[in-house]
């Protein structure tokens, strides 16, 4: 499901705007247009602060328009007659769509933050579970669930060598061998029917992780990283099971 925050934030803050024009419209001439349209501003950058570029945008023009209704002549009419309004008019505009725009980049750098973070986690559980001497049933589970959690995968699974289907492969650096690729919230998306990951040990290919993941959900290179690195840490344990079967 789609996050309603944006529209929860964009339509409390046209409203906030709107009301506030008209509560402050008696005392237009006291408080003057200048300190109306700061007033405004004030709920437009909160809105855009909490509810991103689509809540900024939103009240910023409902901000625009109550400043015009409410606070230009003539008043009471989405007309303005003077420069000076107009210019503030469209500073609202462009101050809801700039905070908002800065608000998002904010958030995208906090979750790359936790995504990285929450990846080196899972990194250090499944390299002290091999490390302990697990062989291939008793990593998949910990490297499953790391796999899954990271890059948000509907499921996962190991295939032994040889493969009877193809799939896109992941390169080491995280790239998507696609010729296609489909861009998402948060990064580039995996194909539809799933990607896969070599699984080498001494360069020899014993098998592969198959990837399989949700509808929508995009995927950055660091994710991708750490599913290469989750499958090198794999191979280790998969270099003491013998025969090697498949695991889901």
């Amino acid at each position: 499901m789609l996050d309603e925050s944006p529209r929860i934030f964009a339509a409390g803050g046209a409203i906030v705007a709107v009301l506030l024009g008209g509560l402050l419209a008696p005392a237009r001439d006291w408080l003057g247009s200048a300190n109306v349209a700061l007033a405004l501003a004030i709920v437009v950058v909160g809105a855009a602060i909490l509810g991103g570029r689509v809540a900024g945008g939103v009240t910023s023009i409902a901000a625009a328009l109550s400043y015009d209704y409410f606070h230009t002549q003539p008043y009471y009419s989405l007309r303005i007659d003077s420069r000076e309004d107009i210019i503030a008019a469209v500073l609202l505009l462009v101050l809801g769509v700039a905070v908002g725009q800065l608000a998002l980049m904010r958030s995208g750098s906090r979750h790359e933050v936790q995504v990285q973070a929450r990846g080196a986690a899972h990194l250090e559980d499944v390299a002290a579970v091999v490390a302990a001497g697990a062989d291939l049933d008793g990593a998949w589970p910990v490297v499953r669930e790391a796999l899954v959690d990271q890059l948000d995968l509907a499921g996962a699974r190991f295939e032994p060598a040889p493969f009877a289907h193809h799939y896109v492969p992941l390169a080491r650096n995280g790239h998507i061998d696609s010729p296609t690729l489909s861009y998402e919230p948060g990064g580039f998306s995996l194909p539809e029917e799933g990607a896969a990951v070599p699984v080498v040990a001494a360069g020899r290919q014993l098998g592969r992780l198959v990837l399989v993941p949700r509808p929508h959900r995009g995927t950055t290179r660091s994710q991708r990283r750490v599913a290469v690195a989750l499958a090198d840490q794999l191979a280790v344990a998969a270099s003491r099971t013998q025969p090697l079967h498949p695991l889901t």
